[in-house]
């Protein structure tokens, strides 16, 4: 539904009075940079113009613009160009950071999303981001600092990598990076060595016939999942130990009572904590590939948005600034800290001073600490932050 005028102006002000004092943070390069906006115009909300093929060759220049015109979504893209605002075939490609966006309705189907609040949304995503943070430090090798973690504002994560390695990536390798975070394809034969050709870890000759699951990458997770599971069914009552593995490894009563014992067995345990897989563990084997699958599904990070980072000209949110569907910041956030980030305090930017709405519909929000719920046709006096949320999301109009 169309906004109010009245409402978009108060809208605007707003945004336009956080763009006039806010320390916004520009990306490297910003002039080789194309950027887009979205404002508070004769279409907005309903329908989304995308103003695009912009430049900006000074800070003040680009500062100026976000002050002046105060934009309801400010987007720049991961690539760098010869001539960013030029028509697309003729911008001239440099290269590109590579981005990651997760969002909540890529990570859940449409009917588990009705049944998650906000709240649970976010603490979803979050699980998800951490899961992707993952992969990039201990399997890819990027440092903490070559990760840039930004809120989208609304219902998910942005990652930016911008190192040198990374600008020159097409669109096909950048897939395959997504397809191995999502465990697309997995095949466990890549993390198995023979151990007929191989040591064992720590220099240990592995017996023959032996199989080593390299402790690296996926070969790690599957690893880890494995021990995790022996050493569940060791501490299991038996019948039920026996039910588990038949049920996992889709195996016979005989071969789940041998998996049983090699869980109990502590010398037999320790070889397999270091990756090694004994001769005699046959019946194990066929555990672990089951079990990769449903390992994967567990440990992969779910769903980032694939189009997203295989597009090597996509417009991504600019951090610090504000996302016209919520009023929250796009807010940059440090590694270190992510566990402890709350969205819903953490990106609230605006302040509480008291607001006059008319309610639209039904709505409930948790901002700052503080559960607030109205009531279709209800006339409300709300902090400015609420009210500012509520009337972005289209629940609320100003009286």
């Amino acid at each position: 539904r169309a906004m109010e005028e009245k409402t978009k102006l108060f809208v605007k002000s707003r945004f336009k009075a956080y763009y006039s004092r806010a320390k916004i943070e520009l990306p490297k390069d910003f002039w080789m940079r194309e950027w887009g906006f979205v404002h508070f115009d004769q279409y907005f909300p309903t329908k989304l113009v995308m103003r695009r093929h912009k430049s900006f060759t000074t800070k003040d220049d680009l500062l100026s613009y976000l002050r002046e015109d105060a934009p309801a979504h400010a987007y720049y893209s991961s690539a760098h160009y010869q001539y960013p605002a030029a028509a697309m075939a003729e911008k001239g490609w440099i290269g590109s950071d590579l981005i990651f966006d997760l969002d909540a309705d890529h990570i859940l189907s449409e009917a588990e999303f009705k049944r998650y609040a906000y709240e649970e949304l976010l603490e979803r995503v979050k699980q998800e981001t951490l899961k992707l943070i993952d992969f990039l430090i201990n399997d890819f090798g990027f440092g903490e600092e070559d990760i840039k973690l930004v809120f989208s504002g609304s219902r998910g994560y942005h990652v930016h990598i911008k190192t040198a390695e990374v600008r020159g990536l097409g669109s096909r390798e950048r897939r395959e990076i997504v397809d191995y975070v999502m465990a697309t394809g997995l095949e466990m034969d890549r993390f198995l060595v023979d151990g007929v050709k191989e040591k064992g870890y720590g220099g240990e000759k592995l017996g023959r016939g032996d199989l080593r699951l390299i402790p690296e990458g996926w070969g790690k997770r599957v690893l880890n999942g494995l021990i995790d599971f022996l050493h569940e069914i060791a501490a299991m009552e038996e019948e039920r130990a026996i039910e588990v593995v038949k049920n996992v490894g889709e195996l016979e009563r005989k071969k789940a009572q041998e998996i049983i014992r090699i869980a109990k067995d502590e010398t037999v345990m320790r070889r397999i904590e270091k990756g090694q897989i004994p001769r005699f563990a046959k019946p194990l084997w066929t555990v672990i590939t089951r079990m990769a699958t449903k390992i994967a599904r567990v440990k992969s990070a779910d769903r980032p948005d694939e189009p997203v980072t295989a597009d090597i000209k996509r417009l991504i949110r600019l951090p610090t600034s504000l996302h016209g569907k919520s009023s929250l910041e796009v807010k940059p956030v440090r590694i270190e800290t992510f566990e402890e980030f709350d969205p819903l305090e953490d990106a609230v930017i605006f302040g509480d001073s008291p607001v006059d709405i008319r309610v639209l519909r039904d709505s409930t929000i948790t901002l700052k600490g503080e559960r607030y719920e109205v009531k279709a046709g209800e006339l409300a006096s709300l902090p400015e932050h609420v009210a500012l949320y509520f009337m972005c999301r289209g629940a609320a109009e100003i009286t």
